[in-house]
This record gives structure tokens, C-alpha cells and sequence, in this order.
């Protein structure tokens, strides 16, 4: 049956000739929009995919009024969403302007209307959506608590919210609720491993289907299954598994089988309760674990093992106050006996020497563990100490503003000898740090080719998540504010699928800050020094204080604080880095005070 005809007058005060052609295309008063996988909308039995609409603010106005409460939203909502900061007249003629164009599309003279205010979509008709149907369908079978319910429901998530749209933010609150009403029913219909395969670090999801593999006695796929949990883990959101999947690993290595449990699986297993100590402050339990790993890793030639176990040593000991003890020793023991390991004991550590160089007086102390380190390497005739000790002594040196000339040549030998097998990661670190000291000494060009490089050379490690942030930290400091931009939007889009380091990210982080303040994006710099703020706070004074102090005076200058105040900041911040023995910070602080005055 047709519907009656309307008047051409839609609601929003225009004339519309193409009303009559409207009246005669839609003979149903049905409406179907798919939002979830994709945008297509079914006006009766006739199909618009989301190629055919052709204005894109058409779609996306049907879009919002199809997620919209009631299927309607007040105009101020609308123009609010979007063209944010329009004049209330201009937003008024764009929101009209677009709804012609959505009613064209949808060939409906009512498919947007405009009435007391709101803007509603096709006002008196039945309109359906996937969205409403899944999400009624979950509610209800959450609230039942029935399995069969949650899988039904499951089958009607036919893929995340407008997947077009994916950076909108309009949508993305909405969107992740429907991901995690999706997981909820996943979860209720024991869905195990869809549920994983949704979200990879489900550690519950993970943990049923050991369950199921222990029951079945299938030792070799819940091994598989428990190195799966444990790398997405570690990998998305840095942190182990839980004691009670451990202890279920536990169970499934002491499974009788044809094949007994390997030493990597031995190792694994204790990984995983050496981070549980961890987590617990069990201190010296985590290092007799990691102690233990270590061992076994050396014995059966295990490089990620002994990675992960140097690591958790490190942690421990720079908690117990030992690190400076307990590197030198590990290491050198390698370079001695186990040559082929030593690169792996130094990626673990790398991050514990950064932490180390920012310390109260941490270019000294580095320094005296870097001599140590070449005294040693001389006795064994160990290049891999030799390009280590050279490595941290430019380091502490150039950090703390020494003669630039034996700088360059610590740092040159340090690059040379790691590029020649001693360690990749040395060897980008190293070729950083030039690059660093030649922005020091005003050769720009040289600098950013050298920081180019350094990224390059991460490429090829194993822990871009501890380089890749010290790497671009650099490059912003040495660069005009608009290039500097580009390089944080480079930044944020090169580390968006790692768990960056904290401490490794203060540079890039009280940088970025930095530059956005001085470029007026102040709330993007309160983002950034917020978490410099918070990782600062590991440390007990020491540099990387004074730098937010100076991240802190540029944003408040950026919001109008009286020249005092700021230049108060500023002089905090140089005596910071003074008593850090960071002299090179402390006169740029200063000068800036200055020039306030």
C-alpha cells in the first residue's frame, strides 16, 4: 500500500519540487538501517549501500539519527557534532542543506525532518537497526543468564560499529560499548575462542580453553595455547599471566605424554611465577625465579628466555638498589661464556641504564660503570665490553655537557664496534646519541640524518618499544615547532601498537608537550606533560623533574600567566637540572628566565 502524499514542505520551512517524484518511489513504510560491519540502510525492499551517498555529511547525519534515542537529536546536537564552532545561522542552513541531500538518497520526503527544534529520522514510519536488535538481544540474555541466548545474540554482531567511520569521535564511545557488550555475550555463550580471537588477551577465554585442553590431554595445544596468552599479554599490555592460569600451566607440564615438556616451556612456566612474585613486591623470590630461568636459558641456548629473565633481574635490582652491581657482573659473565647471549642480556638492560642516566647523580655513576666495564673488557679482550663501556661513557658525558671532542669519539668507537656484531641495539642507541650531539653543536642537517638512521637501525631489534620513543625525542628537540609536529603525529602513529617504555618516553613526552604549548594546542600538551608528570614521579629528583617543571612554564605561558610566574617556573627548572649535573639544560632554563625579566 502506498503511503499518503506529503506536502511538498518538509518540515524545515524550504520547497522541495522533487517532492511528487518521492511520493511516488516509496510505497513502504518500513526502514532498515545496518550500522555494525558497515552503512547500508533498506528503505522497503530497496537497497542504498554506503557507495551511493555520494555527500558524506548525508550519511553521516542518517547515521547518528539511526544510534540517536528515539532515532531523533536537537539541532544543536547535530551542528554541535558536526561543524563544531558554527554560527548558530550557518549550522542551521548546513543542517537543512544536508537533510535534503539524506532525503534525496533515501527517496523519502519524510526521511528527515525537521520539527520544534529536533531533527528526526522518518518520524512516524518503523525504523529498525542491527544496533537495537543486538543490543536487545544481549541485555536480554545477559539478564537471563542463558548461554544459548548469548550465542544467538553473538550472531547478531555483524562486525564493529561503522567501520568507515572509525576515527569519528561521535561514534567511538558507542562503538566501544558495542565491543564490550559483543565480549560480554562471547563470554556468556562460552564462546571461548571466538572471544580470543575478538580480543587476544582474554585472559579468562584463554584459561577455559586450557581447561578443555588439560581435560582432553592435549598437552602440545595448551602449551601452544598458554605461549599465545603470554606474548599478547606482555606484547599489548605489558604484564604476565595471573597465578591461576599459571598454576594451570603448571598442571598441564606435569600432564603424562610421549614427549616430556621442554626447557623453553620449563622456562616460560617460571617467567610466568617470577612475575607473579613481582607483581606481589615478593622481591627476592622474583630474582631467585629469574636467577633460576637464567640459568636454564644459558644451558639450553634460549635468547628470548634469557631476555626476559635478564630483565626481571634488572627490575629486581634496581628495586633492591643492586643494578649497578648485578649488570656488570651478568654481563661480562656472558661476553665470557656465553658470547652469543651477551646482546640479549644488554636489550634487557637498556632501558634499567637509561633509568640509571637520569638519576640525582646518575652521569656519574654511569660513567664509573662504563670505566669498570672498559677495564674489564681490556682484560678479557671482550669487544662487546669494549663497545658497551664506550656506549655509556658518551652518554654520561654528553649528557652532562663535556668536552665534546672525546664525546664524539666514545660515541664513534661505540657505533663502530656495535655495528660491527656487538649489539644492534647498541648500535642504534649509539648512532642516536651522535645524532643528539651534533644538534648540540648546531649541525642540523647531520643531526636529522643521523636520528633517521637510528630509527632505521631499530627497525632490527627487539625492543623498538624502549628506542622508538627515545629515537623521536630527539628529533623533536631538534626541530622547528611545525616540523616538530609532524614528527609526534609520525611518533604516535609508529608506536600505536606498542607498549612503550615510561621512563625511555620522558623525552619524547616533556618535548611533545613542549611543542604543542608554543604551538596552542594546550590541551594536547597538558596530555602529554600529565604523563611526564606521573612516570617523573619513579624517580627521586633528578632531571627528569626539572623537565616537567619547564614543560609546566611553557604551558603556562601558553595560557597567559603573568611573565613572573613564568619566569619563576623556569629558574625551578634550571636549578634542576643544575643539581642534576645537566649544565646545558640549566642555562637554556635560564636564558628563557631572563628574557622574561
Amino acid at each position: 500500500m502506498r503511503r499518503p502524499r506529503f506536502p511538498a514542505s518538509c518540515g524545515d520551512g524550504e520547497f522541495y519540487p522533487e517532492a511528487d517524484r518521492y511520493n511516488e518511489e516509496v510505497s513502504d513504510d518500513q526502514l532498515h538501517i545496518r550500522l555494525l560491519g558497515g552503512f547500508s540502510v533498506n528503505v522497503g525492499d530497496r537497497f542504498i549501500d554506503e557507495g551511493q551517498w555520494r555527500l558524506r555529511r548525508a550519511a553521516q547525519l542518517v547515521k547518528m539519527l539511526a544510534l540517536a534515542p528515539r532515532h531523533q537529536l536537537s539541532r544543536e546536537m547535530v551542528i554541535e557534532a558536526m561543524w563544531p564552532g558554527a554560527e548558530p545561522g550557518q549550522g542551521m542552513i548546513n543542517v537543512r542543506k544536508t537533510a535534503f541531500h539524506a532525503r534525496r538518497v533515501l527517496g523519502m520526503q519524510d526521511g528527515i525532518m525537521l520539527d520544534d527544534g529536533m531533527v528526526k529520522l522518518a518520524p512516524g514510519h518503523t525504523v529498525g537497526t542491527d544496533v537495537d536488535a543486538f543490543t536487545t538481544a544481549a541485555h536480554q540474555a545477559l539478564i537471563e543468564d542463558s548461554a544459548e541466548g548469548c550465542r544467538d545474540a553473538a550472531a547478531l554482531y555483524g562486525g564493529d560499529l561503522l567501520p568507515s567511520d572509525l576515527y569519528a569521535q561521535w561514534c567511538a564511545a558507542e562503538r566501544d560499548h558495542l565491543r564490550s557488550l559483543f565480549r560480554d555475550v562471547l563470554a556468556g555463550g562460552q564462546m571461548w575462542g571466538r572471544l580470543v580471537r575478538d580480543e587476544p588477551t582474554h585472559e579468562l577465554a584463554h584459561r577455559e580453553i586450557l581447561r578443555a585442553q588439560l581435560a582432553a590431554g592435549d598437552r602440545a595445544a595448551a602449551i601452544r595455547q598458554f605461549e599465545q596468552l603470554r606474548t599478547s599479554l606482555r606484547e599489548e599490555l605489558g604484564v604476565s599471566p595471573e597465578p591461576e592460569t599459571v598454576a594451570l600451566y603448571e598442571q598441564v607440564l606435569s600432564m603424562d605424554g610421549r614427549e616430556s615438556p621442554t626447557p623453553a616451556d620449563r622456562a616460560r612456566a617460571l617467567l610466568a611465577w617470577g612475575m607473579v612474585h613481582w607483581r606481589r613486591a615478593d622481591l627476592d623470590e622474583a630474582a631467585r625465579t629469574a636467577d633460576e630461568v637464567r640459568a636454564l636459558a644459558i644451558d639450553a641456548q634460549l635468547p628470548r628466555e634469557l631476555s626476559e629473565a635478564s630483565e626481571l633481574m634488572g627490575l629486581v635490582s634496581y628495586a633492591q638498589g643492586t643494578w649497578q652491581a648485578m649488570f656488570p657482573r651478568i654481563f661480562l659473565e656472558s661476553v665470557t661464556h656465553t658470547p652469543a647471549l651477551a646482546p640479549f642480556i644488554f636489550d634487557a638492560n637498556m632501558c634499567m641504564s637509561e633509568f640509571a642516566l637520569c638519576e640525582r647523580t646518575g652521569t656519574a655513576d654511569v660513567d664509573k660503570l662504563a670505566r669498570e666495564m672498559l677495564r674489564a673488557g681490556a682484560g678479557l679482550e671482550s669487544t662487546q665490553a669494549q663497545a658497551l663501556g664506550h656506549l655509556l661513557r658518551g652518554e654520561a658525558a654528553l649528557l652532562a655537557g663535556k668536552d665534546v671532542d672525546h664525546v664524539r669519539q666514545d660515541l664513534l668507537v661505540a657505533a663502530r664496534l656495535h655495528e660491527a656484531g656487538a649489539s644492534v641495539t647498541g648500535w642504534a642507541l649509539a648512532v642516536e646519541r651522535l645524532a643528539q650531539l651534533d644538534a648540540v653543536e648546531q649541525r642540523r642537517r647531520d643531526a636529522d640524518h643521523g636520528h633517521r638512521e637510528a630509527l632505521r637501525i631499530a627497525e632490527r631489534t627487539s625492543v623498538p618499544e624502549h628506542l622508538l620513543p627515545c629515537i623521536y625525542g630527539g628529533m623533536i628537540s631538534n626541530e622547528d615547532d611545525d616540523v616538530a609536529l609532524q614528527i609526534i603525529a609520525e611518533a604516535e602513529a609508529a608506536t600505536e601498537h606498542l607498549t612503550v617504555c615510561d621512563p625511555c618516553s620522558m623525552g619524547f613526552r616533556v618535548s611533545a608537550s613542549m611543542v604543542c604549548s608554543r604551538t596552542g594546542e594546550t590541551d594536547r600538551a597538558r596530555g602529554y606533560l600529565a604523563e611526564a608528570s606521573r612516570v617523573a614521579e619513579m624517580w627521586n629528583g633528578g632531571p627528569w623533574h626539572a623537565a616537567v617543571d619547564e614543560a609546566s612554564a611553557a604551558l603556562e605561558q601558553a595560557h597567559g600567566a603573568p611573565a613572573t610566574v613564568v619566569s619563576e617556573r623556569l629558574q625551578q627548572a634550571g636549578a634542576g637540572f643544575l643539581a642534576a649535573n645537566r649544565p646545558r639544560d640549566a642555562a637554556r632554563c635560564r636564558a628563557a628566565a631572563a628574557a622574561l625579566q
